[in-house]
């Protein structure tokens, strides 16, 4: 019965914040559920790429490249990518579009679809045979396509699995909607599971999937999939906590000096860069599937299928992971099990007991790597860290530099693995060394089958295994170095929201929603302030209550009712103990200028304004000088901003070039209402859509030319916007009640109204149901 209410609950709590937020959260249910199946959907439609990755099944055991011509083309991708990268992380972090910063992305999925299609029928076998050179045709064409559509299908997965970083700015309220679309998309990898092996038996004979007419027959449905994704377009809304009132741009180069000084960016980078060991293990189930045969197609799918959905319990419970244990102490225990689940494989895999033992370790494992929902959550925990240091928010760069130093790391390092093969015995060309049986035949059973005198099989996975072990125990390392936790993030959050209400103080694009948490972060951090510690551990009612006597029904509600009561207590202290941790972060910040060094950075910044926007360019050397007599700091924030002011200070070099080059004449006189007029401008005819383009053109040349400018001197204002801030908090939250109270006043209303349509359709509904019973014995009546 507790179930069935706990149910009922859920149903009811699901359908009451379906299309609005519960209270303290950001994101209605709805919104994640668009969201989730759009990504389901991505995930199935964009199974299909074109890789060339030693032992790819596609281009290599399909279309039959070679080692070294993978390699070759590989290395051509990588210097592609390298082109690429930096133009894809200048367009995240610049592009303002009314679409978001990545729902715009999303758009491409029917683009993305049709040339999914085109890459998957276009005929590779007949050009690779059609004579002398058309095998290198061949390469020429899987490699055009190739890049076409993953570049394009790149931005779509961009654009879905980024939209879970800005819907909220809530950290616990962010973990659970990642733990929900992870448990709802999964359900595309379970389909797949199932679905891919199928259609292996299907389409192709004795099991051998390495064929054209499998590849086409099983991926272009899936790909059709692909308009489907735009529900997380159309169902969903980004929650970035920014200033509306800024004029920024941040340059490439500004962008990467931040993000390397990000210690949480190369944890990260160093977990994953780390996967050619750790992963080295990745094809053993397929491989025992395909080329020793342990089992049918169908039974690998199924069996794949229902180990996988292990991950799903791990995402299930990975809130409360999260909130019980923290990120860094889960990554560490999923990093040590690894090493310990890979070395179990050497138990079972040569003997007749690997379907059930790979099945047993595969699902284990799948429940221990919750990193659908931790990394995405420790993603989202670096940006704002990112975003709380320098105060701007950065998105693309991180990928730029993940994508460069591994792309480097990745030219060395996938070396090692055809190394290995080749020195086991496989050299990339002959894949037959790999068949355990020799002309196998799946009509016949296992013992009566010949085998491959020269399969090298098990001593190669012999080796790979051994290599994932150390793989997985170095991968240990990088986290005893995280040291974001939850109230840290929570506090991080915090001080953001508090600049950004300072920051859109005087403006007219003030949002109610961001005045209201910024008030409510100061008002929590000035009820906290100077409070201490309690005790959030001790056990001793909790303990009492247990050993209360159970005997009868009323002593068993009073010992269970103590028991809440324990718990509650040591919540409530639990919340406490927090609230007093992140009031002393907040207070931190917002008495930073009355230290050594924000004194000394308030007098820079104001040296800068007081020479006016025409002016501060002329004194470059007197605010350099400035610049480096900052005090030294051992505080992490001071050290920052210590390094920030001095490459603003730098940066006005630059600027005095600038003005040379645009504001010589009439000096500069940027006006900030120039884009919003050019976008307002009518576009209902060719001509005044030609004008409006041109126009919000000249306004973007304009804007950019004066961030460029500009910079040094708007981030003085911002510094000192914040010392004003900082010393009239109660003038900033003199409207937190009457704001307060219009926000219930609208939504009293708004209810009202609902209400009111809800009884209308009622009494529609009931109005038809009884027409439809009159027709009914209208005609009964006839009869």
């Amino acid at each position: 019965m507790d179930l069935i209410s706990r149910v009922r609950d859920g149903v009811s709590d699901l359908r009451l914040y379906w299309r609005q937020p519960r209270p303290g959260e950001y994101v209605p249910y709805r919104e994640v559920v668009m969201l989730s199946v759009g990504w389901m959907a991505m995930l199935m439609a964009i199974q299909w790429t074109i890789g060339f990755g030693v032992g790819n099944q596609f281009t290599g055991m399909t279309l039959k490249m070679n080692n070294t011509e993978l390699l070759v083309m590989g290395y051509v991708c990588t210097a592609i990518g390298y082109i690429t990268t930096p133009l894809n992380a200048y367009i995240i972090d610049n592009l303002r579009s009314t679409d978001g910063k990545y729902r715009v992305y999303i758009k491409l999925a029917i683009p993305s679809m049709v040339l999914t299609l085109i890459s998957l029928w276009l005929p590779y076998e007949q050009v690779r045979d059609a004579g002398r050179y058309g095998r290198y045709f061949m390469i020429l064409m899987l490699f055009l396509i190739g890049q076409i559509q993953g570049y394009v299908q790149g931005w779509v997965n961009t654009g879905v699995t980024n939209m879970v970083h800005v819907m909220t700015p809530n950290t616990q309220e962010r973990t659970k909607i990642m733990a929900i679309t992870s448990i709802i998309y999964s359900m595309g990898y379970t389909i797949n599971n199932v679905y891919m092996p199928l259609m292996v038996d299907v389409l192709s004979e004795n099991g051998d999937k390495y064929n054209m007419r499998y590849y086409r027959g099983a991926y272009t449905p899936v790909a059709l999939l692909m308009p489907v994704v735009l529900l997380a377009y159309f169902g969903t809304k980004e929650r970035l906590v920014l200033p509306k009132s800024r004029i920024t741009k941040m340059s490439f180069s500004n962008s990467m000096r931040a993000v390397a000084g990000n210690k949480i960016f190369w944890i990260k980078c160093a977990d994953g860069w780390n996967d050619f060991l750790e992963g080295a293990k990745g094809n053993v189930w397929e491989w025992m599937v395909y080329r020793a045969h342990i089992m049918k197609s169908t039974t690998y799918g199924l069996l794949n299928t229902i180990s996988y959905n292990a991950n799903f319990w791990g995402m299930l419970f990975s809130p409360w992971f999260i909130k019980k244990f923290g990120k860094r102490k889960i990554k560490i225990f999923k990093n040590v099990a690894q090493i310990f689940l890979i070395a179990s494989y050497f138990l079972f895999y040569k003997t007749s007991f690997a379907a059930i033992g790979l099945f047993i370790v595969y699902t284990i494992d799948r429940f221990v790597d919750t990193g659908n929902v931790i990394d995405s959550a420790i993603e989202s925990d670096m940006r704002d860290n990112q975003q709380y240091l320098i105060g701007e928010r950065i998105d693309g760069a991180f990928g730029f530099i993940q994508s460069y130093a591994g792309g480097v790391i990745g030219a060395v390092t996938g070396l090692f693995l055809p190394w290995v093969y080749r020195k086991k015995g496989f050299d990339g060309n002959d894949y037959s060394v790999l068949d355990v049986y020799k002309d196998y035949d799946e009509s016949k059973p296992l013992s009566e089958q010949t085998l491959n005198p020269g399969c090298v099989l098990y001593s190669l996975m012999d080796t790979l295994l051994k290599i994932s072990i150390v793989g997985a125990a170095i991968d240990v390392l990088p986290w005893f170095a995280y040291d974001i936790s939850e109230t840290g993030q929570k506090s991080m959050i915090r001080v953001i929201r508090i600049r950004t209400l300072i920051e859109d103080r005087n403006s007219d694009k003030r949002e109610e929603s961001t005045y209201i948490e910024g008030c409510e972060a100061i008002i929590r951090a000035k009820k906290y302030d100077g409070a201490d510690f309690v005790d959030a551990k001790d056990r001793t009612a909790l303990n009492l209550a247990r050993s209360m006597p159970n005997g009868t029904p009323e002593e068993k509600a009073a010992r269970s009712e103590a028991i809440k009561q324990a718990k509650d207590a040591r919540e409530k202290a639990r919340e406490h103990n927090e609230e007093v941790e992140i009031s002393r972060f907040v207070m931190h910040e917002i008495r930073r200028f009355e230290t050594e060094f924000g004194q000394k950075q308030y007098e820079l910044c104001k040296t800068i304004a007081d020479y006016g926007i025409n002016g501060f360019h002329e004194h470059y050397e007197e605010i350099l000088a400035l610049a480096k007599a900052l005090p030294h700091s051992s505080i992490k924030e001071e050290k920052m901003w210590r390094k920030q002011e001095i490459k603003n200070a730098k940066q006005i070099k630059s600027s005095r070039h600038l003005y040379a080059q645009l504001y010589a004449e009439n000096g500069c006189n940027y006006d900030p209402d120039e884009m919003q007029r050019a976008y307002d401008m009518p576009d209902d005819t060719r001509e005044k859509s030609k004008a409006r383009r041109k126009a919000m053109k000249t306004a973007s040349q304009h804007k950019n030319s004066y961030v460029s400018y500009a910079s040094p001197y708007l981030s003085a204002l911002r510094t000192l916007e914040l010392h004003e801030g900082y010393q009239n908090l109660d003038s900033l939250t003199a409207d937190y009640d009457d704001v307060i109270a219009a926000r219930q006043a609208r939504h009293d209303a708004e209810r009202a109204e609902a209400e009111l349509l809800a009884a209308e359709r009622k009494r529609d509904k009931e109005a038809y149901e009884a027409r439809k019973k009159m027709n009914k014995q209208s005609k009964e009546n006839r009869k």
